[in-house]
């Protein structure tokens, strides 16, 4: 009995080891981000449809309305964020009543032109925004070309902002950071094959601590698009894992093969 007893002990030990050295947060496709989703053959429907929680669209103010392209030269009129993005997100919100979303829309040129328009395209999806005193299903989070903390604060509740550091905001201005997004490439230098040096790890987590300390999430851009890198960004609790290969992520985190 004494000799069973310890051998159930050390089960039990051996899977509580296993437990803390994995993710304690069960990682699905609402963590994951589609990276300029708008480059995809199907814009928003693809992601949303498989599950992602954060989808990104790249913006241009053009003759009073936002189109939606990664440069100047690809701008297309019939490609409009409303088009694109917010018609479809009210349809598909409608039916959805429980699907949460995180838009990031970024910047690309001039904020004190784009974001007025930001604000009068979002009008029609007011029901849905969240902010403070108001739990909504969809976060606004514009990126790229923002404006500095104290500006951001004469923005409306509901319009947040992410940053690329965690330093250098007052408390209230932190109120209007919704993310945290660094370069993958200033922290580490692994391309998501053989092992990632401790170094790299050391550096990783402690950016990832640093935006956890202040209450934020975090992303990485520019990450080797890979399942390794996947696992690993999930082993140091990145809350957001950003990819432009839709369909395999959603696959990889469905099937929680992270936890392999």
């Amino acid at each position: 009995m004494n000799k069973l007893k310890s051998i159930l002990s050390l089960i039990a030990l051996s899977f509580a080891l296993s437990s803390c050295l994995t993710s304690n947060k069960d990682y699905t496709p609402a963590d994951a981000h589609s990276h300029n989703d708008y480059k995809n053959s199907i814009p928003f429907y693809r992601a949303y449809d498989a599950g992602f929680g954060s989808i990104e669209a790249d913006v241009f103010a053009v003759n009073g309305q936002l189109l939606v392209a990664h440069s100047e030269k690809e701008i297309t009129p019939s490609r409009s964020l409303k088009r694109l993005y917010l018609d479809p997100l009210i349809a598909k919100f409608k039916r959805d009543t429980t699907r949460k979303l995180r838009l990031l829309i970024e910047i690309k040129k001039d904020y004190t032109i784009t974001l007025p328009l930001v604000i009068e395209e979002l009008k029609p999806l007011s029901q849905y925004l969240d902010y403070p005193g108001h739990t909504g299903r969809l976060s606004i989070v514009m990126t790229g070309a923002v404006p500095p903390g104290e500006v951001m604060l004469n923005y409306p509740a509901w319009l947040n902002f992410d940053v690329g550091h965690v330093g250098g905001f007052t408390p209230q201005q932190l109120t209007k950071i919704g993310l945290i997004s660094v370069p993958f490439s200033h922290f580490s230098t692994w391309n998501g094959e053989r092992d990632i040096s401790q170094p790299d790890v050391d550096r990783l987590r402690s950016i990832i601590d640093s935006a956890h300390a202040v209450g934020k999430k975090i992303r990485f851009w520019d990450t080797p698009d890979n399942p390794a890198c996947w696992k690993e960004l999930i082993r140091l609790h990145s809350d957001v894992i950003g990819t432009d290969k839709i369909n395999e992520l959603a696959i990889y985190l469905n099937n929680k093969a992270y936890l392999e």
